[in-house]
């Protein structure tokens, strides 16, 4: 094999660290998003929380507000009755005694009404403790999970800048001229600049090769592209 082959070789180990370190960082990149869900998980428990404990209150208000106005209407009927007492006009005796009949049916009616509203609490409370305990154990889950992604965070990046070093070690053993074209096409396709030829094919593209570019690739005297993806071609021994 020419001298290209030699440069061929040197880029290949460049590669298999440049996967490496693609394969990391994808793998970083999935950090932000799971973090998102677990926050939006988190959330979503939270108001549901929220919701349970806003309907509770919003009964417990009902409810002390139907107390006030059943009080109301006790003290104004205590009042007429203690009225009576003192009326001497038959036709004024009956209409008070309507009035007041009206205003105990009123209160009766609202005491219906509270009798339902303490159930409905009951089934509210119930709720609300429920959907409490779903966001804190979603709480307690999102803080383990983000503990553990920050751990494994910390590893990956140490692990990087391993792989760093490694490919700025092995940058350095490669003609620059072919660097520079390496590294062109890496920046086009992310994790592979090269491609094995396999069966007449291009094995990344799957482009079929000209028999002519085949034999440049094993002659080895100069680094070839594929016509296709333009990756740099070479062939396993």
């Amino acid at each position: 094999m020419g001298e290209a082959g030699g440069e061929l070789k040197k880029l290949f180990l460049l590669q298999e660290v440049d996967g490496q370190i693609f394969d990391v960082k994808s793998v970083l990149d999935e950090f932000p998003e799971k973090k998102t869900r677990l926050e939006e998980s988190l959330e979503s428990k939270k108001n549901g929380m929220s919701e349970a404990e806003g309907e509770l209150k919003k009964l417990q208000v009902l409810k002390g507000e139907k107390e006030v106005d059943v009080e109301s209407k006790e003290t104004k009927v205590k009042k007429y009755q203690a009225d009576l007492y003192g009326i001497k006009n038959n036709k004024e005796f009956q209409s008070l005694q309507q009035e007041i009949g009206g205003i105990n049916a009123d209160i009766s009616v609202i005491e219906d009404e509270l009798l339902a509203l303490f159930d409905a609490i009951e089934v509210a409370k119930i709720r609300s403790e429920e959907e409490k305990k779903k966001f804190e154990d979603e709480k307690k889950i999102s803080e383990q999970e983000k503990a553990s992604m920050m751990l494994k965070e910390n590893e990956i990046n140490d692990e990087l800048v391993s792989f760093f070093e490694k490919r700025d070690e092995l940058e350095k053993t490669v003609d620059p001229a072919i660097l520079v074209q390496y590294k062109k096409i890496l920046g086009k396709w992310g994790r592979t600049a090269m491609a094995v030829i396999v069966d007449d094919f291009c094995g990344e593209c799957n482009m079929q090769l000209r028999p002519q570019i085949i034999n440049e690739v094993r002659l080895g005297k100069n680094v070839v592209i594929c016509e296709n993806c333009s990756r740099i071609l070479y062939v396993e021994n």
